[in-house]
């Protein structure tokens, strides 16, 4: 990992600490992808060779990587969407981390993910470096390569890294959190370590919503309209319309 050559790059797209980056998007797919913003400025071309763009499709579900830029948040740095999805049943990030070196982070909390919803409550996801975020770059000893089984975090792409980032094999990997099937208000990311060099980068994010719950279609009544030649209901087809034997009217027992 060349560290040096990530501060170099990190210099041009300084955030301030604490900045709050926030768009408004409503959810009205299945698969509801939310633009990262004027808050993504490193491109992901600059990092990653050829990597994912458009609109996404990894690991089956859709990302708006159009503007071709992730966010990359340092110590204390924040990225917040909002938006409201009705009937929200997780949401995924494409989400890493950089120079994560084990000795200092393995194992550590190193960020969260809220999730606020219409009702008032939130819901924190910790990020804990090793278990369910990594090292971008997982190709040197030195860094946190690997995350925990059923962590909810999987690799939705794998390609190269650019030689000026240090070249081999560079991931982006899907983080999903579920949302209960709340109508979703927020989201925030947030580096919230506090020493070292480690950056945290948010490559895409999406919400993945329930089908709506169809209305149901109420079953018509029948009518008693099966007559005999003396224009009384038939008892052989009422004992077959179970609405006319309950009125218990006209059922003369009279043969067709």
């Amino acid at each position: 990992m060349d560290a040096r050559t990530l501060a170099k790059s990190a210099k041009a797209i300084i955030l301030a600490a604490g900045l709050i980056i926030a768009t408004t998007v409503v959810g009205a797919a299945q698969d509801a992808p939310v633009p990262l913003g004027t808050a993504a400025t490193v491109a992901l071309a600059s990092w990653y060779v050829a990597p994912p763009s458009g609109q996404a499709l990894l690991l089956g579900h859709t990302f708006d990587l159009t503007s071709g830029n992730l966010i990359l948040l340092g110590n204390g740095q924040s990225a917040s969407f909002s938006g409201s999805y009705a009937n929200a049943k997780a949401v995924d990030l494409l989400l890493n981390t950089s120079n994560t070196y084990a000795a200092w982070y393995d194992q550590t909390a190193v960020g969260t993910v809220v999730l606020t919803f219409s009702d008032g409550t939130s819901l924190s996801t910790t990020l804990t470096a090793g278990v369910n975020i990594r090292e971008w770059r997982p190709n040197s000893s030195i860094t946190v390569n690997a995350v925990a089984p059923g962590s909810g975090s999987a690799p939705a792409w794998t390609g190269t890294a650019q030689p000026s980032m240090g070249g081999g094999t560079a991931v982006i990997d899907m983080l999903t959190i579920a949302a209960g099937g709340k109508t979703l208000t927020g989201i925030t990311v947030t580096d919230t370590n506090t020493f070292g060099a480690l950056k945290m980068q948010l490559s895409g994010l999406t919400v993945e919503l329930n089908d709506p719950t169809p209305t149901p279609t109420p079953t018509p009544t029948p009518t008693c309209t099966m007559n005999d030649h003396a224009g009384k209901v038939s008892a052989t087809k009422a004992q077959n319309v179970p609405h006319c034997i309950a009125k218990g009217k006209d059922a003369q027992g009279t043969n067709d």
